[in-house]
């Protein structure tokens, strides 16, 4: 399977963090759900570990889930929902999540996302300015030919 935005000219690891955000925003993944194992995610998009790994750092900036060492990652219970019942809990799972990033963070993550977007999007201008200067470059020399 290809990944979900397969349109989509952003980094991978960005098309990632997409997929999982919205499934938590409609409800597939529910606080407290754990978030499906890297190893799966790799497979599923043909992607490499390292791309998963980003996009998982990008929803724990975002404060959309949590890791727990040996066990895996799990989807973050929004701020101002009622505690689960004590036996409901994520075994293993730390008493309280951790702090929510700082606005200065978050904000800094989100520039250097941006940053990176946009390096992206350059390389693809580049390729496609290329392109257009080599088909350009074909038809001054196919009228130079035609003239002479």
């Amino acid at each position: 399977m290809t990944l979900p935005l397969d349109r989509d000219h952003r980094p991978p690891y960005v098309q990632v963090a997409e997929y999982l955000r919205r499934q938590i925003q409609i409800g597939v993944l529910k606080p407290g759900d754990q978030i499906p194992p890297s190893r799966e995610l790799q497979e599923k998009f043909g992607i490499a570990s390292a791309t998963v790994q980003n996009a998982f750092r990008m929803l724990k900036n975002e404060g959309l889930i949590y890791g727990v060492q040996g066990r895996g990652s799990f989807v973050r219970r929004p701020e101002g929902e009622p505690e689960q019942a004590q036996d409901e809990q994520v075994e293993g799972a730390p008493e309280s999540a951790p702090p929510k990033p700082t606005p200065s963070e978050t904000r800094y993550f989100n520039l250097a996302m941006d940053v990176e977007e946009l390096k992206h999007e350059l390389a693809s201008l580049k390729q496609d300015m290329a392109k257009m200067f080599t088909l350009m470059q074909k038809m001054a020399d196919h009228i130079e030919g035609q003239e002479s």
